[in-house]
């Protein structure tokens, strides 16, 4: 077996290895797609590399150059051998995390022989049905819900700062205002977003963070800490649900392994537990 650097024509055997697994690499596909296109991404950005046993692809790993990797492994084939390192590499030798599938997370670790700095473990959940009718819901008083645009970040601005305070920052670093900022305007512009008003103010949010060919990734999930419990994450969770229908996706995430709330309420929209999946950070 040997890795390789990606071509346009090794594009079709690699959405074929990709597709059945994408529920847990929606952010590898996502940078597949251009303009609704399914192509090679620029390597100035993107490397990819494969792992070619004769014709057949068994692992791939895709590689951005600010340092952000993406393997996924066949699980008959475990492992990542060291050509894969030394090509990776030639691209760029930043590290700053590697994200995905548990078991192929851990292979690259092991494969790259740096120390970790910190590791979050997350179930991963896969939508088994379709979206629930809402449409005899009964929405709370005063609750109305929107779908966002990036006019709306500066409305959306406090609760993201929230969420990002609560599940996203890693201790010891440091937040930036402008950052998220920066981040929640990119995200209102290639993602979808939802959110909720109460008397107009907003309470809550949710969106996709990564859109893929088969799936769409769910995330950014948060309710005002004072009103969470009554049902307002859930309705607009079947909102988006019914969104990424229209599209003819299905819905995947990850999950903190200890929110139990979390857990309970995508289990009654019909998420189902399908593996672990990982998030490592370097220094």
């Amino acid at each position: 077996m040997r890795w390789s650097l990606v071509d346009a024509d090794r594009l079709d055997p690699l959405i074929r290895f990709l597709g059945p697994r994408e529920a847990g690499c929606v952010a590898f596909t996502r940078r597949l797609i251009d303009r609704g296109r399914i192509v090679v991404p620029p390597r100035r950005r993107y490397r990819i590399l494969v792992r070619l046993a004769g014709d057949r692809i068994t692992g791939a790993i895709l590689q951005d150059t600010s340092g952000l990797y993406y393997p996924v492994i066949d699980p008959a084939s475990p492992g990542i051998e060291p050509d894969a390192i030394r090509l990776l590499e030639r691209g760029s030798k930043r590290l700053y995390s590697i994200m995905g599938v548990g078991d192929d997370v851990l292979a690259l670790e092991a494969a790259f022989e740096r120390p970790v700095k910190q590791t979050v473990d997350y179930h991963l959940m896969v939508q088994s049905h379709p979206a629930i009718d809402t449409r005899s819901a009964r929405i709370p008083r005063g609750l109305a819900i929107h779908t966002a645009t990036v006019d709306d970040a500066d409305r959306l601005f406090g609760i993201q700062k929230k969420y990002e305070l609560e599940e996203v920052l890693l201790p010891g670093s440091l937040f930036r205002d402008d950052a998220c900022m920066h981040h929640l305007v990119e995200t209102l512009r290639r993602e979808v977003t939802l959110y909720a008003t109460l008397d107009g103010v907003a309470i809550a949010k949710v969106g996709t963070n990564a859109r893929g060919i088969f799936y769409d990734q769910v995330g950014g999930v948060f309710t005002e800490p004072h009103l969470r419990g009554r049902g307002i994450a859930t309705l607009l969770m079947q909102r988006l649900l019914e969104t990424i229908a229209a599209d003819r996706k299905s819905g995947t995430l990850f999950v903190k392994k200890e929110n139990g709330a979390a857990l309970r309420m995508y289990s009654n929209l019909g998420f189902r537990l399908e593996n672990e999946f990982r998030i490592s950070y370097y220094g």
